[in-house]
């Protein structure tokens, strides 16, 4: 639970606060601050052993080091610099996962000491790693990648690691020079589908002249990272050459990259040095040791680099200085990298006193941003609704009730509060789908009923300038307003501003997991009198370290619904229809996350692709064979003629992600069941092709206006 408290940091003239559990950062700098002094580096990078499986050219680190770390010396120095005020530690090396005990050195990190802890890792030993055991242990890993290495499949078996908790977040670090900038836009395509967060893009120093960027490889470097898919960190080694935009112009915006001051770098053979690119290092022997070194030295410590490529060894390297600056508060989420996005749970009540029960029976437990309390956890049990990630979950950062629904948020990687869902399907609520990992604001739809003769005055409240953001839409309809509105930073500030420019008069508003614009809520508006054809499906999508156990654990739960619903199974995805909200319970029971659908007309997304062949010892494993869109479509067609009975659909098959070399498919029609049967029985015929599918409804918004206009009209009656 100490990872989801903030501490307190001192920089230069500034102070931080900094959450380990999320990277959430707050620098606090004014006259109040101005004699605040550093009393330990923020970080530490920890090469924990020298050994390493690969022979990279241009690696920073020296061979003929020895690997002198054990376990409980590593972590004894680690702790009382944590005690002293550092922040965060990364580990490399080496090849940290090639260090015996690297697991059992993390986890007592974990359970002892506040530290945010990394790993940088080359990826071709992280078949053997025991991600369960890991879980909490780390907040980000970082996979280097190399046209040597499959780093593809690094990646997937990382992006499986997210998927099942084992890990919260991965990234990725590319070394960047001229030669390699015609590649790098489908890498960083490749990595987003894959589900990196972000990418640090590092230069080489010490390889020579000819390997770092030209002028013109900077601007190309400039407009690639414009276009990126996602986040990209640029490696403090390249100085200010890069034209991006900046958070900082380097450490305490002092134009210095920080080495040696804002971070220091503890080798193998137990010595401290400003970076890895340093010649000059002082030996140490505990955390004592490492302080009075990052103290007393700071004047060696500031030298630059002698290999070439130190962004110090260029003057005014960033656009910094010293100096009294305005007062700022500044925030930002990141450690060495961060996935996070939001989680967010809406659960529509058929009342609004059922809405209030059910948050005043959480609210005595409550405790924000933490791992869920003690009378939570009594309450889930006894509930039976706990969830076999009971473990990592977390309470939400704000819980509220508008009306018929309660909403919970908070940022995290996954579904952060499975059993609150779980408890709002058994206290009578309709949890909606979605709300996992949202990485742009979600939309707050609205619906505001005028009292009599009020209708063009309230209109213009709500559109009035600054009542809402700039980016609200809103429209009359009848004696009703719609609208939509993208939430602010809290929940409760954006409800806050709706009700007031509800001025009192009824009001309903739900969490749309995706944008609305105007053309589309009119659209919308526009077809309220139509009847839609209202079904109750689920599905449940189950997640484990392998794919052999994640298909087990859908097969379980498929048998153990069978006497209560219809259900079809695709690998580890189950859909059941009957939709009894006992299902749902069962679901996150079973560790599933679970999807309710309302629509008879669905879309079923598959994505199919065969996953790179096992590595033999010494040689590079042979690409997968690309499945091909064609060969689905000829394979898949008849299947759903003969499933579905004569029943209309429409099969589009296309190219999927490059990365996975694979088809994209999506059908649209009233029996996704019968759509599962097809897609198991091609599956059973292709037992090398991965299929992923997941359902949605084609018409989610129509039900959110119908949901939200039945609640105002019965409101004001």
């Amino acid at each position: 639970m100490h990872q989801h408290r903030f501490r307190e940091h001192t920089l230069d003239g500034a102070a931080l606060f900094f959450q380990p559990a999320t990277g959430t950062h707050v620098r606090v700098e004014g006259a109040a601050t101005r004699a605040f002094r550093r009393q330990a580096p923020r970080v530490v990078m920890f090469g924990i052993t020298n050994r390493c499986n690969l022979r990279c050219t241009f690696c920073s680190r020296d061979v003929g080091r020895p690997s002198e770390w054990s376990v409980d010396s590593a972590h004894d120095v680690l702790a009382g610099l944590s005690a002293a005020g550092t922040l965060e530690v990364a580990f490399g090396g080496g090849e940290p996962f090639a260090f015996r005990g690297f697991t059992d050195l993390l986890v007592r990190l974990r359970d002892t000491t506040p530290l945010a802890v990394h790993v940088t890792t080359n990826g071709t030993l992280l078949g053997d790693v025991d991600w369960a055991a890991l879980a909490g242990a780390l907040g980000m890993v970082r996979l280097s990648l190399y046209d040597e290495v499959d780093w593809r499949a690094a990646g997937v078996t990382l992006a499986r690691a997210v998927h099942s908790r084992a890990i919260t977040r991965w990234g990725a670090n590319v070394l960047v020079d001229d030669d390699a900038l015609a590649m790098l836009p489908r890498k960083l395509d490749e990595l987003a589908a894959l589900g990196a967060h972000d990418v640090s893009l590092l230069s080489y120093v010490g390889a020579g002249p000819a390997r770092r960027l030209s002028s013109a490889g900077e601007s190309q470097l400039g407009r690639i990272i414009e276009g990126s898919p996602l986040p990209v960190r640029l490696s403090v080694c390249l100085g200010s050459r890069v034209l991006v935009p900046r958070l900082f112009a380097g450490a305490d915006d002092s134009g210095d990259c920080g080495a040696g001051r804002d971070f220091v770098s503890i080798t193998p053979d137990r010595r401290v040095q400003s970076c890895s690119f340093q010649d000059a290092s002082f030996p140490v022997e505990s955390a004592a040791d490492v302080l009075r070194i990052w103290s007393r030295e700071r004047d060696a410590l500031a030298q630059a680099s002698a290999r070439d490529g130190c962004a110090r060894a260029v003057a005014a390297p960033m656009d910094g200085g010293v100096g009294p600056r305005a007062a700022s508060v500044r925030v930002w989420q990141s450690f060495s990298g961060n996935n996070s996005g939001e989680c967010i749970m809406v659960a529509r009540f058929e009342t609004a006193e059922d809405a209030e029960k059910y948050l005043a029976e959480l609210l005595p437990g409550f405790v924000a941003d933490e791992g869920y309390s003690a009378p939570w956890r009594e309450l889930f049990a006894r509930e039976r609704v706990a969830t076999p990630a009971i473990e990592y979950a977390e309470s939400p950062r704000e819980m509220l009730v508008a009306g018929r629904s309660v909403f919970a948020a908070t940022s995290a990687a996954d579904d952060a509060f499975p059993e609150l869902r779980a408890l709002a399907w058994k206290r009578g609520a309709h949890v909606l789908g979605g709300g996992i990992h949202l990485h742009d604001k979600p939309t707050v739809l609205f619906v505001i009923r005028a009292r009599p003769n009020d209708s063009d005055a309230l209109l213009a409240a709500v559109t009035a300038k600054g009542a809402l953001s700039d980016a609200a839409i809103a429209l009359p309809h009848g004696d009703l307003v719609l609208g939509a509105v993208p939430a602010g930073d809290t929940l409760a500030e954006t409800v806050a501003q709706l009700r007031a420019v509800a001025r009192g008069a009824a009001l309903a508003l739900e969490i749309f997991f995706a944008p609305v614009d105007a053309a589309t809520l009119t659209r919308e508006a526009q077809r309220l009198g139509d009847r839609l054809s209202e079904t109750s499906r689920m599905t449940f999508a189950f997640w484990a370290q392998t794919p052999e156990e994640r298909a087990a654990g859908a097969a379980e739960f498929a048998r153990t619904i069978a006497a209560e619903a219809s259900a079809s199974r695709v690998q580890n995805s189950v859909i059941a229809e009957g939709g009894k909200k006992r299902l749902a319970v069962l679901g996150y029971r079973s560790g599933a996350s679970v999807h309710p659908l309302l629509a008879t007309r669905v879309r079923v997304h598959a994505q199919l692709w065969r996953d790179a062949p096992p590595r033999t010892k010494g040689k590079r494993a042979p690409p997968p064979a690309i499945v091909q869109a064609a060969d689905v479509e000829r394979s898949l067609e008849p299947r759903l003629r003969a499933a579905l009975g004569g029943q209309t659909f429409t099969l589009k098959c296309e190219a999927g992600p490059t990365w996975r070399q694979g088809v994209s498919v999506t059908i649209e029609t009233e029996a996704p069941r019968a759509v599962y049967d097809a897609l198991g029985s091609m599956a059973a015929e292709m037992p090398d092709v991965s299929i992923s599918v997941g359902v949605s409804d084609s018409s989610s918004l129509a039900f959110a206006l119908r949901r939200l206009i039945d609640e105002v009209r019965a409101a004001s009656r």
